[in-house]
């Protein structure tokens, strides 16, 4: 049996990456494990993991615990997990073994399930086929009462396209 290493607390910064046009920013600082045993610091698994989690965080980025755990809140596979998202098997399973991120488009997506904006139904909804005008109409009124106000619509299934468009649903509500 190897002898166990010892370790030693440390306060550990955590930076946001920096631009050309914006340098690196302090967001927090954390403590975090290190083997001090062998002549450098070197960072526990557990503390890398721990590094790794805030920074996602503050980035506003799923970390793959986050997203496992999403999954698993959701009652979901990762085969239909990965159909829901229309994203790779292997895509999910290197996010959830944190070796990897989602896209932005896929992290706003989670982000929102996560927050209960969105349904599981919603986005099986958004991969059907689109509703026709009229369709969309029903939706409205259900959703509204007769009284559309411009944040309901900007926030249901489909944003307007001009402000004539807006202008059009909202007299066909009013009217019926």
């Amino acid at each position: 049996m190897s002898p166990k290493l010892k370790t030693q607390t440390v306060d550990f910064d955590i930076y946001l990456p920096g631009t050309p046009e914006k340098p690196a920013q302090l967001v927090e600082t954390i403590q975090v494990e290190v083997y001090d045993d062998c002549g450098e610091a070197m960072l526990t698994t557990k503390s890398s993991e721990l590094i790794e989690r805030t920074r996602a965080r503050h980035m506003g980025l799923l970390h793959g615990s986050d997203i496992k755990a999403l999954r698993l809140q959701l009652g979901l596979s990762q085969p239909q997990f990965s159909d829901l998202l229309d994203c790779g098997k292997k895509s999910l399973s290197r996010w959830e073994n944190g070796r990897g991120f989602p896209s932005g488009i896929v992290n706003k997506i989670l982000r929102l399930l996560e927050d209960g904006a969105v349904t599981v139904e919603d986005l099986r909804h958004a991969s059907g086929p689109r509703l026709a005008c009229s369709d969309d109409l029903t939706f409205y009124r259900q959703r509204s009462a007769k009284v559309i106000t411009f944040e309901q619509f900007t926030t249901a299934r489909t944003a307007p396209r001009t402000a004539e468009d807006l202008q059009r649903y909202v007299d066909l509500a009013s009217n019926s």
